[in-house]
């Protein structure tokens, strides 16, 4: 009888060794840190869009086509003035509107018949020439020519090489994550292990600064989770 009962208290102090080591294991194994690593890249727009816009108006349907293409041509010389060549341009349908049909114009207040708004649309990689041609478009307002400035009017700068840097971005961020996991396990007596599961938040492209649009700033943010030692 007092083997059994000692054979039952051996089993069960065995029982609770073999429980509680396997419970600081799966603790062990649970410990892990997640942490987030920022890359941020500055770098040149290589694509410029500017819809060049002017209106002009008439009374009569073919002195205003005769206007529209004479302006155009102008506008197109203009351009290729500043190094850009027909590749860097097209020239759009000119968008018509005739008053005399209108019936919520005061036809006792209107200058033209006619009225037509027309876009040269400059989609180039030559950021600088665009920039210039933009500056300088005021010059033509001695031939008749008034470019629109209003907001969709203006020049919008693109970044189209993501795909070329993104490989070195994501390996900094990732890079910059594992420090602060190492910054982390020094401040609690752990070592970093492997990772665990990681995650790459989106790309974000935004303008440098307000005036400086050419100028782009690229973001990453990863966030990795590391097993702890």
């Amino acid at each position: 009888m007092k083997f059994e009962k000692l054979l039952i208290s051996l089993v069960i102090i065995i029982s609770s060794i073999i429980i509680a080591t396997g419970m600081r294991g799966i603790i062990h194994q649970d410990r892990s840190v997640t942490v987030r690593g920022l890359c941020e890249k500055e770098v040149d727009a290589d694509l410029a869009i500017w819809p060049m816009t002017f209106n002009t108006g008439n009374n009569e349907l073919s002195d205003l086509q005769k206007d529209i293409i004479s302006k155009t041509e102008i506008i197109t010389a203009y351009l290729k003035e500043h190094n850009l060549d027909e590749s860097d341009f097209t020239v759009q349908a000119p968008n018509i509107t005739d008053n005399s049909v209108n019936p919520y114009v005061d036809r006792d207040r209107i200058n033209y018949t006619y009225l037509a708004k027309e876009t040269v649309l400059i989609r180039s990689s030559k950021i600088q020439e665009v920039i210039n041609a933009q500056k300088d478009s005021l010059s033509l307002a001695g031939k008749g020519i008034a470019i629109s400035q209003e907001y969709d009017s203006r020049i919008n700068f693109d970044f189209t090489g993501l795909n070329a840097i993104k490989p070195e971005m994501i390996a900094a961020a990732t890079k910059n994550a594992r420090q602060a996991a190492e910054q982390f396990a020094s401040d609690s007596n752990s070592k970093v292990g492997k990772i665990k599961r990681a995650t790459q938040g989106l790309f974000s492209i935004e303008n440098a600064a307000v005036g400086l649009e050419e100028k782009k700033i690229v973001r990453v943010v990863t966030t990795v989770e590391y097993s702890l030692k």
